[in-house]
């Protein structure tokens, strides 16, 4: 049998709870503020790791602040990161376009015979009509459905390809074409089918506002001899993606200046709130991250 649901509760239910197992609120009103506006189960899955061994207890000495600090940093974390895999995906679509459309011509990615699979191709292109059906008012949809009876150039119906369909995409390439693809990022075919996947999978816990604090990965991306040459250890925290998402950001100025500048600026900003660790970022996280010292880096690897 089916265990019954929970009953409901209210927030004054939900703060005598959280203290009940040791939660220190110093404001019950604004804890309740936070709660009227934050689910408690969200809340409560930031509190899961934090409890003592073999008990609903939590740590001692643990605040409803430092949680909500955690929650915030998070929500900060989350952008940033959002903000390089997006770079990251323009990329990937720019690279993969442009080798097909050179090899098998604008419109050789509509044949199956170009690809591995018959019946994975067909999933793909299904996807890309409901997709171009989906955005028909598009201006550049529009253009093409009324000029080339909906036929697009491989450089155009990439554009329509969410990072699943782009992941699906280059895994079911010929070898050849995935090994051109994956020189480009200065990896093997097999590393760049991995971390395409591991990219897709960051993006969707952060677009569905996923926790990444404290999080244990269920993959990791597989290593490269090139990359990480510098950092070997798998610490099945989001930085073992972060740490991909280095390779596959080209603009080395951009990376260093904005998105490495960012998480140092946010980290310095949390210090005392938050343990990198709990990120999977190691103490040197910074000479590893940066593109314009490679020489600083095989250092760092070698202490």
């Amino acid at each position: 049998m089916t265990k019954p649901l929970k009953p409901a509760t209210t927030f004054e239910q939900q703060i005598n709870l959280l203290e009940s197992r040791g939660l220190v609120i110093t404001d019950r009103e604004r804890a309740k503020e936070v709660l009227s506006r934050y689910n408690y189960y969200k809340l409560s899955g930031y509190l899961f790791n934090f409890r003592k061994p073999g008990s609903d207890d939590y740590e001692d000495g643990l605040t409803f602040d430092r949680i909500m600090g955690i929650i915030e940093f998070d929500r900060r974390f989350r952008n940033v990161l959002m903000y390089a895999i997006e770079t990251v995906e323009h990329t990937l679509k720019t690279k993969i376009s442009y080798h097909m459309a050179h090899s098998i011509g604008p419109d050789g990615y509509l044949q199956s015979s170009n690809f591995r699979d018959a019946s994975k191709h067909k999933e793909t292109i299904d996807r890309l009509k409901a997709n171009v059906e989906k955005n028909k008012r598009l201006p550049f949809v529009r253009h093409h459905l009324q000029q080339y009876h909906g036929t697009m150039p491989i450089w155009v119906a990439i554009e329509l390809f969410t990072l699943g369909m782009l992941e699906a995409l280059f895994k079911n390439l010929p070898t050849q074409s995935q090994k051109a693809i994956a020189r480009e990022f200065n990896t093997g075919a097999v590393q760049l089918a991995s971390w395409i996947e591991n990219v897709r999978y960051l993006r969707n816990m952060i677009a569905h506002y996923m926790r990444l604090y404290d999080f244990r990965l269920q993959k990791t991306p597989k290593p490269c001899k090139n990359h990480h040459a510098v950092f070997r250890k798998t610490t099945h925290r989001v930085f073992d993606i972060v740490f991909v998402i280095k390779a596959l950001f080209l603009d080395a100025d951009e990376w260093d200046d904005y998105v490495v500048s960012e998480l140092e600026r946010l980290f310095d900003e949390y210090d005392g709130v938050i343990e990198l660790s709990r990120i999977g970022f190691p103490l040197r996280w910074k000479q590893l991250l940066l593109k314009s010292d490679p020489q600083q880096q095989v250092a760092v690897a070698k202490e």
